[in-house]
């Protein structure tokens, strides 16, 4: 090596995957006045908050972390115990490009063709997938057990038609893409004949209208060795409401039992294509930033966003129908606009690395979100993050919400005994229809045919009917947890104060029960001396000392403890039936209407004092005198400010209940003094909860009434205030 400096650079790569590592290059001056191409490339790869040559005296350091293949550029000093201190770091991650005909070189880096891609590498990953990975990626435990997909119809890629399966469990590949507003090539009930004679997707009549993506996608599948591809717009019969209904039902299967997804991460839909197929696609523009070094050496910086989900709002991860399919697949071979990726569940390689067994744990991050909601014992909490995920997606027909969301609820099914109705868990649906938005502004989605809101599909007491990022209460009387911090305030559900019921129209004479049992259980095992525990649970009689730091809701410390075997680190107030994953789930019917008989208070604005919660911009406090008698969370900042403007102080709140139980957002307030001097009350957080009655603000529509927001009532005030007679209530 002709360089100290790039030797320094070269040898800290030789540092283990787990290891730290840094060195001193020296002066930021000494080092960029040198004849080295290292001057050049560290000049161009350092990107601090100003050019490095701001800083000719301070010393440029090398940083190799821990757990990261990469290292970055930092200026740095040192102590008088020679330990090196980092004042400023780059943002850069670099990695060393291996030589090819270099055996012992530390570098793991690959350059690839810049141009097409080398489907060899495909090869080499399926294959090392299939053969290494076959416990984890060919049954991970989400899908273990569960009954394998039933598609009606394939792609045969060297048939080039549409066939039905030739057998139950034959392996298949999967594409996941973007649409697009391009009129491109579907199954119909009158093509379907023709497109099943050999050759028909190379006729001239339906070739023409076969959209780039899935035309590559139908080249890449054959020139790998594999036969049938399952794609939705030739797959499923796109005017058949029957096929359709069963496609979407089983859309999870359909892309879980695939040997491995195609994702057309790039463009604004179908006819973008997937670029670098040489001879079958347009040349892909793989940009890389190489950085050369002594005696032929070469850095080579990571690609800005490591995140292959990554994207604008109109990209593919961005989509509410591509959310599931991702979400799914048990391999992802993807198409973006950096390197090709391959993603399963034990591993994330791509085309400028070489495969690192060290970081595969580290990188492998496909199943965390799906181990999450799918813990085998239910709770709304678990598959919250999903449900808000999904619903920051951007669909282009607003009323399609609840269908791309339906291969994630039937998912569900298996885990919420009664399933899901519209996202809420009919098990907890009193919980569930406490969602609220405390983060974010949400809106309601407008379905296209405003002649049909009755049957849009879009209610307005689901989570599904808003576009946006929603929240589900955490039930502090179901979940044993620790104290939030000092600004959290906290809910506990006691008992449901009405039945509920779902129709298909407002008027409906059929109407089917739903299915909330949580209060069933929650009083058998807290007013009954020892009644059998669902299969799985221990109890344990609750010890304080092994939780010094719990949150007690009014009444004290739980008497027991309960826990399950699948999931013994996570206690429970009370034990729920776990469901067998392996059984095949009976779907609920998804009827848009609720009915319900319930307590109904009106409430006059102008008798109240409002004011903004502390941190929670959406939330509102209404005061009589010294006391929160109702406190809301508004559906945006933008609703918030109307109902506090003066001039329309006049409204009077349609409020109906569906629970009891407590919150800490009530009661008592103290006065506080803002930063302009002003005094105002503000709800003393966290840890003095009150009585109270959970209920929805809605607005009635002649018969029906919808949802407006969310929030809980004093008890006391809505005991003295509510009407004398219950009301009988529709939403929808």
């Amino acid at each position: 090596m002709t360089c100290d400096v790039c030797e320094t650079i070269i040898d800290i790569y030789s540092a283990g995957f787990e290891e730290w590592d840094e060195e001193i290059l020296g002066e930021v001056s000494t080092v960029l006045n040198s004849n080295c191409p290292h001057a050049e490339s560290l000049r161009r790869a350092a990107n601090f908050d100003r050019p490095i040559t701001d800083f000719p005296n301070e010393l440029l350091a090398i940083k190799k972390e821990g757990k990261q293949t990469g290292v970055r550029l930092g200026l740095a000093h040192l102590t008088p115990e020679d330990d090196i201190i980092f004042d400023n770091v780059s943002t850069t991650y670099m990695d060393l490009v291996s030589p090819r005909d270099s055996i012992d070189h530390p570098g793991q880096g690959i350059l690839p063709d810049p141009k097409w891609i080398d489907l060899d590498i495909v090869r080499g990953w399926f294959s090392a997938c299939k053969n290494s990975h076959q416990s984890q990626c060919g049954e991970p435990p989400w899908l273990k057990g569960v009954e394998p997909a039933d598609p009606e119809w394939f792609i045969d890629v060297v048939d080039d038609c549409i066939v039905s399966p030739p057998g139950r469990g034959v392996d298949y590949v999967a594409l996941s893409y973007t649409w697009g507003l391009g009129r491109n090539l579907k199954n119909t009930k009158a093509t379907l004949d023709e497109l099943r004679q050999p050759g028909a997707l190379r006729v001239p009549k339906f070739a023409g209208q076969l959209p780039e993506t899935i035309r590559n996608t139908i080249d890449i599948v054959r020139l790998l060795g594999e036969r049938y591809l399952w794609v939705d717009a030739l797959c499923i019969i796109q005017d058949d409401p029957a096929s359709l209904g069963r496609n979407l039902n089983q859309m999870q299967l359909i892309y879980a039992n695939s040997t491995f997804c195609v994702m057309a991460a790039t463009g604004c839909g179908a006819e973008f294509g997937l670029r670098g197929l040489k001879g079958l696609s347009p040349e892909r523009d793989l940009e890389m930033r190489i950085y050369d070094l002594a005696d032929g050496n070469k850095l080579m910086a990571k690609p800005l966003s490591q995140d292959p989900t990554a994207g604008t709002k109109y990209s593919y991860h961005q989509r509410g129908w591509t959310f599931q399919e991702w979400l799914f697949s048990r391999r992802h071979l993807v198409f973006n606009h950096g390197p090709l990726l391959w993603q399963c569940q034990c591993s994330r390689w791509q085309e400028t690395f070489k495969i690192n067994p060290e970081a595969d744990a580290q990188w492998s991050r496909l199943s965390r979100t799906k181990e999450s909601a799918l813990d085998p014992s239910p709770s709304i909490w678990d598959f919250m993050s999903m449900a808000s995920t999904f619903n920051t997606k951007a669909l282009t027909m607003q009323e399609d919400a609840p269908r791309a969301f339906a291969g994630i609820q039937a998912m569900l099914h298996r885990v919420h005994p009664g399933g899901l109705l519209y996202g809420l868990s009919e098990f907890f649906f009193e919980i569930s229809l406490a969602w609220a938005s405390l983060y974010s502004n949400i809106q309601r989605r407008q379905g296209s045919n405003a002649a049909n809101t009755l049957q849009d599909g879009l209610p307005s007491w689901s989570w599904l009917g808003w576009e946006g990022d929603v929240n589900f209460p955490k039930d502090a009387e179901f979940q044993v947890m620790q104290p939030w911090n000092y600004h959290e305030q906290k809910v506990g559900f006691r008992e449901p104060v009405t039945e509920w019921f779902t129709m298909a129209t407002p008027d409906s004479t059929s109407r089917r029960r739903v299915r909330s049992e949580w209060h069933k259980y929650k009083t058998s095992f807290t007013e009954i001396a020892s009644p059998q525990l669902p299969h799985g649970w221990k109890k344990q009689e609750y010890n304080r000392q092994h939780h010094p730091h719990d949150f007690y809701p009014p009444g004290g410390e739980p008497k027991n403890v309960f826990s399950h075997e699948l999931n013994p680190q996570n206690g429970f107030k009370y034990p729920v039936p776990v469901l067998n994953w392996a059984d095949t789930p009976s779907l609920s019917d998804q009827t848009q209407y609720l009915g319900c008989e319930t307590s109904r208070a009106h409430l006059v604005v102008s008798k109240t004092t409002l004011i903004r919660a502390e941190d929670y911009e959406r939330r509102i406090h209404f005061m009589e005198g010294n006391s929160t008698i109702l406190s809301i969370t508004m559906p945006d900042v933008a609703s918030v400010e109307e109902i506090m403007d003066e001039k329309k102080r006049s409204s009077t709140l349609e409020l109906v209940a569906f629970a009891r139980g407590w919150s800490t957002w009530l009661g008592h307030d103290v006065e506080r003094i803002d930063d302009e001097g002003s005094a105002g009350k503000i709800r003393i957080p966290g840890m003095d909860p009150r009585g109270c009655y959970f209920v929805l603000w809605v607005e009635r529509r002649g018969v029906v009434s919808y949802r407006l927001a969310s929030g809980e009532v004093l008890a006391s005030w809505w005991e003295d205030n509510r009407d004398k007679q219950l009301a009988q209530v529709v939403l929808g």
